[in-house]
């Protein structure tokens, strides 16, 4: 009875003594993490795990005490060094420990490759295991006798001593944006550690980056490539085999091939579980898991450029939007015992990606003109497609009043022409439209109807064709309307001199066809005098036009000109009123620009056209602004304009692009 009383007392005193824990725990807890705006809990990286193994609790109070007081042991001076795992050899005599990193102050894991010890029972009750750190110079021989069937060659290789050296004229990758979704914030849990710290990969991975954030979160290419290895059969947590994917970069020299090392079961796209698939920069690759060597979900990421291996020496990379050490990112604890590797970190070690497809990608038709009558039998459709990470294809689209149709062929590059033969296609005289749906190669597809445009078919098809049909590089001349008569086909050059030809076509050309990938300019004087006409497609009768009837003396055959796409507008973030600004733009070569600014008080000022793409402003006062740019080429001319606030030099930093969308314009003007 008394010992039953007994059990009864000790189990309500543990019970109490529990509670009364949790509830202090719950009010001082430095480690439960920080609430997101919205309340949302931001994910947080694990703990480590309780031993309840005997042998493994051995094995730690044997590495703990092994490491004590060891300097060139230099993880456990950085961090709290946890086992994550341990596989023992058949006999039970031999013991491999993969360690996990465990950040001092928050507790948490920092998900990474698993540093490596070698364990061998000893029989000594007293101390039962004998220790061998990475450190120790019989490593890499007792390394080298561990069975194949508990650690592979491969693997061996990886954890083999011997630090990767910085070359003395490295060279320096660039291009690459942090490898997750725009936006989102990863955790950097380890760089240089592979080599100094936890020494996963000491000999081959110098330049590589792990990063993690609890969750099994979307990868992103973080640069343009080409799928070269990939494996994603792997059950998820499998703590030997890896899932992975690994794409070749050909635009380097030579060809690099980024790995991203981890990855979960099946998260592959099906598209990409091919060789050689394309991918572009910010596409969706997999996901996040913590398949092979590997502490908790996290994403191993390097370059090398070995050929024909998944795995090679790293080389030097740089990301975009990492602003420390010119854009290697680093952990507080490597910032602070290697300086020389970069001395500077972001506060948390947590990184915000600028990486995706954000955008929908968009298309405008610059050729021919809005509200043109078409009076050939041939239009040639000339414009252009955008995208913020890469355009996969456009299609020209057609509506004749009843339902959008398609027209032509897939358009696969921009800027672009193609001819559409509007008899073939059956299309009725009268109004009709096109506009081109643009699509990127993330997948996404343009919204509405871009590059709507209005158009007039004042043609009537004939039973027979015209007796000369001009190639996409190549026009027409027809002495009699509606491409009857004698008729010549010119290739691209300069005919200065149209009486020169037999037949002769001095004074005697009354209709122009013109290929889909060439203009014709066409003067009423002989060595290319008077003021020409532009023609960028066909015209039946040459009597209504500017430059007549039986009036061309001369003619250029020229590469096709469309009207220039809209500039490209760079401001800065932000814009104070201590800001000596200046504006510039982007546009093709030998296209020229207009720009005017317009503000507060009446403020007005104007760049004439010229050919340069930058504007120095210097300080403006507060206010709204209106900033519009022309651009203009032989065959015509568009705008963008957009709108942007200066504030006071005080003022919080805040977006300074007005919400609404660039507005772009096209018109046609004769230079």
């Amino acid at each position: 009875m008394q010992s039953s009383k007994w059990f009864r007392y000790t189990f309500l005193m543990l019970v109490s003594l529990l509670l009364i824990g949790t509830l202090i725990g719950c009010q001082v807890s430095p480690d439960e993490g920080s609430v997101a705006p919205g309340g949302t809990e931001e994910p947080r990286l694990p703990q480590p795990k309780t031993l309840t193994d005997p042998r493994e609790i051995e094995l730690n109070t044997a590495i703990q005490k092994a490491a004590s007081g060891r300097e060139d042991v230099l993880a456990f001076i950085v961090y709290r060094v946890a086992i994550d795992h341990v596989e023992f050899s058949k006999d039970k005599s031999l013991a491999l420990v993969w360690l996990s990193m465990v950040d001092k102050d928050t507790g948490e894991v920092q998900n990474s490759e698993p540093a490596l010890v070698i364990a061998y029972a000893t029989g000594d009750a007293a101390q039962p295991w004998r220790v061998t750190f990475q450190a120790d110079p019989t490593f890499a021989a007792e390394l080298l006798a561990v069975p194949d069937y508990m650690l592979s060659e491969n693997n061996k290789a990886n954890y083999m001593p011997g630090e990767q050296q910085q070359p003395k004229a490295g060279v320096v990758y660039t291009g690459y944006k942090l490898p997750w979704t725009k936006g989102m914030s990863v955790r950097l849990t380890g760089s240089i550690g592979h080599v100094f710290i936890y020494k996963s990969c000491p000999s081959t991975c110098l330049y590589a980056f792990d990063f993690a954030n609890g969750t099994m979160f979307d990868i992103k290419a973080a640069k343009h490539g080409y799928v070269r290895y990939f494996e994603d059969g792997y059950a998820n947590g499998n703590t030997t085999n890896t899932n992975y994917i690994v794409l070749a970069d050909p635009s380097t020299s030579p060809t690099t091939y980024q790995v991203y090392y981890h990855l979960a079961q099946g998260t592959i796209p099906a598209a990409l579980r091919t060789v050689g698939a394309e991918v572009v920069q910010g596409q969706f690759i997999g996901k996040v898991d913590d398949t092979g060597y590997s502490t908790g979900h996290h994403l191993h990421f390097h370059v090398h450029t070995t050929p024909n291996s998944v795995w090679g020496t790293s080389v030097d990379i740089v990301f975009d939007e990492v602003a420390v050490n010119g854009g290697r990112p680093r952990t507080y604890q490597e910032a602070s015992t290697y300086p020389d590797y970069g001395s500077e970190y972001i506060s948390g070690d947590r990184y915000v990606s600028q990486n995706g497809d954000v955008a929908t990608p968009t298309g405008g038709i610059t050729s021919p003109l809005p509200y043109a009558t078409i009076t050939s039998p041939t239009l040639n459709v000339g414009g252009w497609m955008h995208d913020d990470t890469a355009v996969a294809s456009g299609q020209l689209m057609i509506n004749t009043g009843k339902a959008w149709t398609p027209i032509g062929s897939i358009i696969t590059s921009t800027p672009f022409t193609q001819e559409i033969n509007l008899c073939d296609a059956n299309i009725p005289n009268g109004k009709f439209f096109l506009s081109i749906v643009v699509k990127d190669k993330a997948g996404k597809v343009s919204t509405g109807n871009q590059g709507l445009t209005e158009l007039t078919k004042a043609y009537t098809c004939p039973s027979q064709p015209p007796a000369c049909i001009p190639g996409k590089n190549q026009a027409a001349l027809y002495t009699e309307a509606e491409y009857q008569g004698a008729c010549q086909v010119f290739d691209i050059a300069d005919y200065p001199n149209l009486g020169s030809i037999t037949p002769s076509f001095l004074d005697n050309s009354r209709s122009i066809q013109v290929g889909a990938e060439v203009s014709a300019l066409l003067y009423p004087d002989v060595d290319f005098g008077g003021t020409y006409e532009l023609f960028q497609d066909g015209d039946s009768n040459l009597a209504d036009n500017l430059i007549g009837a039986y009036n061309a003396a001369s003619m250029k055959v020229i590469s096709r000109v469309n009207p220039p796409e809209p500039p490209g507008l760079i401001l800065p973030e932000i814009i104070t009123t201590t800001l000596n600004l200046n504006l510039a733009w982007t546009v093709a070569a030998g296209v020229q620009t207009r720009s005017t600014l317009s503000g507060p008080g009446g403020y007005s000022a104007m760049l004439e056209w010229q050919e340069g793409m930058s504007w120095e402003i210097g300080l403006l006062p507060a206010g709204d602004y209106t900033w519009t740019v022309e651009a203009r080429n032989l065959a015509g001319t568009t705008s963008i304009i957009q709108e942007f606030t200066v504030t006071g030099g005080s003022a919080l930093p805040f977006s300074h692009m007005n919400a609404l969308p660039q507005i772009t314009n096209s018109s046609a003007v004769l230079l």
